[in-house]
C-alpha cells in the first residue's frame, strides 16, 4: 500500500494498493479488490473515484528494487554497516561491517541495534580488553561481529534459538573474517559459561524473564547491555535487573526505543 507518506508516494488524499501475482492468479486479485470497495462503500469510506491498472512484470522490476533504499549507513560513531551493494573504504578509525539484508533481524538500521552498539562503544572507553564476551538472540551477528571489532582478543560466543539464525550469523562472520565468536543454536540455558559483556537485543518481556538468570552469567565486573526495549517499558526492565544485583549505569534512548547499560553491583563503572 502507498500513499502521500510512504517512500514511494502517491498523490495528496489518493491511496494505491499494489498487487503482484501469478497470470492465472488475476482474477482471483481482481474479484478480491471488488469485494473490499464494496465493504468499504457500505460502510461509509469515499473510496471513489477508484482506477485499475494492470501490466506484465518481470520478476527482475521487483526483486532488487529494494537494495537502492538500503545503502551504506554509519550506525554509530566508530561503525558504518555496508551492503555488497554499496562497497566503499573505510575512513580512517571507523570499523566496517560487511552485512546484507537478508535471513534474520539485524541490519543497523534499527534503532535498537544502534542502541546497542554504541553502548557497547561506551563500555570500551571504560573497559579497553575483554577476556569473553555473549551475544544472546543474535539473529544476523551483528552485534557479535561489532564487539568482535571492538575487542579483537576477546572470544565471543553467539547464541539464538532459531537455527536459521545462527546459520546467517554464521555466513555473515564469514563475510567479516570473524574467526573468535561460536555459535550456538540454543538458550542461555545451554551454556554454564560467565561473560564479560553479554549483549541482548530481545524485547522487554523477553529480557525481564531472563532477569533471575541473567547475573550467574555475568563475570564479576562485567557489564550487561539491553536493548529491543519501548521507552515505557524501561521501568519494568530495570526493576527486574535492579532485584538481581545489577545496577543501571546508562540509558540512551532514540525515539521511541532505549538501551541500557547495566553492571554488577562490583562493576567499576559508576
Amino acid at each position: 500500500m502507498r500513499d502521500a507518506g510512504t517512500l514511494l508516494a502517491t498523490a495528496p488524499g489518493r491511496t494505491a494498493v499494489i498487487a503482484l501475482c501469478q497470470p492465472d492468479d488475476r482474477r482471483f486479485v481482481l474479484e478480491a479488490a471488488d469485494t473490499a470497495l464494496a465493504s468499504l462503500r457500505a460502510a461509509g469510506m469515499a473510496v471513489d473515484p477508484v482506477s485499475v491498472r494492470e501490466r506484465q512484470a518481470d520478476e527482475s522490476e521487483w526483486r532488487d528494487v529494494w537494495k537502492q533504499f538500503f545503502r551504506a549507513t554509519r550506525v554509530s560513531p566508530r561503525f558504518t554497516v555496508r551492503p555488497s551493494w554499496d562497497p566503499g573504504a573505510a575512513p580512517p578509525g571507523e570499523f566496517i561491517i560487511d552485512l546484507d539484508p537478508g535471513r534474520a533481524f539485524g541490519t543497523g538500521a534499527h534503532p535498537s541495534t544502534r542502541l546497542v552498539i554504541g553502548l557497547a562503544e561506551t563500555v570500551k572507553e571504560t573497559r579497553d580488553k575483554l577476556r569473553t564476551f555473549l551475544d544472546l538472540g543474535c539473529g544476523s551477528g551483528i552485534l557479535s561481529i561489532a564487539a568482535a571489532r571492538l575487542w579483537p582478543g576477546a572470544a565471543g560466543l553467539a547464541i539464538d534459538n532459531d537455527s536459521e539464525a545462527t546459520d546467517c550469523s554464521g555466513e555473515n562472520f564469514a563475510r567479516n573474517a570473524v574467526t573468535s565468536v561460536r555459535l550456538l543454536t540454543g538458550t542461555l540455558d545451554n551454556t554454564v559459561e560467565s561473560f564479560d559483556l553479554i549483549l541482548a537485543n530481545i524485547q522487554a518481556d523477553v529480557l525481564c524473564a531472563l532477569a533471575p538468570t541473567m547475573p550467574k552469567h555475568l563475570a564479576a565486573g562485567g557489564y550487561l547491555i539491553l536493548s529491543g526495549i519501548l521507552r515505557e517499558q524501561t521501568e519494568d526492565v530495570v526493576a527486574a535487573y535492579a532485584s538481581v544485583g545489577l545496577r543501571l549505569l546508562a540509558q540512551p534512548d532514540e525515539g521511541e526505543w532505549s538501551g541500557l547499560l547495566l553492571g554488577r553491583n562490583d562493576s567499576a563503572a559508576s
